[in-house]
Order: C-alpha cells, then sequence, then structure tokens
C-alpha cells in the first residue's frame, strides 16, 4: 500500500506543478471509467479547443490462476496506475490523441502447491512435488510506462453536463523479470539453478508482452 500511496503522490505533484496553474480559468470535466486498467477516475482540464490536460488514477486487483510448465500457481494481482496525460483534438471536436507517462504499482504474485507424487519439469530438469515444496513466482514489470493513444470525448463540445469518454491506447512497460523458488530448492542438488533456468525460459516466452492494452469508456461531468 505505501507504493501505492508513493506512487500517487508523485504524480500528484507533478500534475499540480504543470496542470493545476491552469484550473482557474480553464472549464474541468471528471469522467468515470472502466477498462483493462480497472475502475479508473480521470480529472480533465480543458486549456482550448484543441489542447486539454489529464489526471487518471486506476486500480485493478484480482485473482487468476496461470499454468506454467504444468505448475498451477494461484495469482494475486494488483495494478494501480497514475497517469499524467496530454490530450490533443487535432479537428476541434471530440476525437483526440493522447500520449504522457503512467507511474504504475503493481504486485504479481502467486504461489503453487504441487502433487508430491506427480513429476514436473523445472528448467529442464525433472523433479517431483515432493522435492519441489510450495513455489511462488513473482512477476515485475518497469515503474514509469510511456503512453500513447486515441479516443473520443464530449466534455467540453456539446451542450449541458454530461459526455461519454472512450479510449484506446497502450503503455509500454517492458519485459518482465520473473522470480521463482521453492520451499526445498537449498535442500535438493541443482534446484535453485533449475529454478534459474526456468526464469529465463519464462522471460523469453514473455519477451513480447513489453506493451500492455488501455482501453477504457466512461461518463463524464463538465462544470
Amino acid at each position: 500500500m505505501f507504493k501505492v500511496i508513493k506512487a500517487v503522490a508523485s504524480i500528484l505533484a507533478l500534475w499540480i506543478m504543470t496542470v493545476a496553474p491552469a484550473l482557474a480559468d480553464s472549464p474541468v470535466a471528471v469522467t468515470a471509467k472502466v477498462g483493462t486498467l480497472g475502475l479508473q477516475a480521470d480529472v480533465t482540464a480543458n486549456f482550448n479547443e484543441f489542447i486539454k490536460g489529464r489526471l487518471s488514477l486506476g486500480a485493478l486487483p484480482f485473482n487468476h490462476d496461470i499454468s506454467v510448465d504444468s505448475v498451477n500457481y494461484d495469482f494475486d494481482i494488483k495494478l494501480y496506475t497514475a497517469g499524467l496525460l496530454l490530450d490533443v483534438h487535432p479537428f476541434a471536436n471530440s476525437f483526440r490523441l493522447s500520449g504522457g507517462v503512467i507511474i504504475n504499482s503493481h504486485d504479481f504474485s502467486g504461489s503453487a502447491s504441487p502433487s508430491a507424487d506427480k513429476t514436473y519439469n523445472i528448467g529442464g530438469t525433472t523433479y517431483t512435488g515432493a522435492q519441489l515444496g510450495r513455489m511462488d513466482a513473482d512477476a515485475s514489470f518497469n515503474k514509469l510506462a510511456p503512453y500513447a493513444g486515441l479516443g473520443f470525448s464530449n466534455a467540453f463540445t456539446d451542450d449541458g453536463h454530461f459526455g461519454f469518454a472512450f479510449d484506446l491506447g497502450v503503455m509500454w512497460w517492458g519485459s518482465p523479470d520473473i522470480s521463482l523458488s521453492a520451499t526445498h530448492q537449498n535442500l535438493v542438488p541443482g534446484l535453485s539453478d533449475s529454478l534459474r533456468k526456468e526464469e529465463g525460459k519464462i522471460e523469453d516466452d514473455l519477451n513480447n508482452f513489453k506493451f500492455y492494452p488501455v482501453a477504457s469508456v466512461g461518463l463524464s461531468y463538465s462544470f
């Protein structure tokens, strides 16, 4: 939780220094959204008909079962994001092009309890579940991720206070770093080396997972 607070505080400080001074003379809209970053809340400042500044906060906690080389992990996934974005409306209408940075505080951790009487291939070597014991896995990505996307927002273009927002883009958070451990890794000869090889194999398999898709829809209210 401390990491989440620290990440949000950092992006809020940057937002206050860059966007907040213009709020006194600019219309503002708040947007509630749902999408691949979970539940989101945006605050958008309307600088002019072409340029908007946006602060976007998101939270996505969930559980998911993932099988890796026949080892079934129960993953507890938490993804919290804070983005500072610039929206450009090139045609002075609802269509927008967006870019900026997203700070993400994440926890992708999972555990598995292999069956004692079954065998598992770990880093090219076969072990029984009894030799492995409990297994734990963690994945980590870059905490600072550039973002680019496009979307639609009529918060400042239509009459009335209510509007609709849609966004589609990607954030680049790099290839994941994988960490594996097993209860008996210091007791079974060669198991620690096998775990390091397995980490490398998984990282190679996930090498193309450098981009995270960002899609969301929501409703806005302008002041």
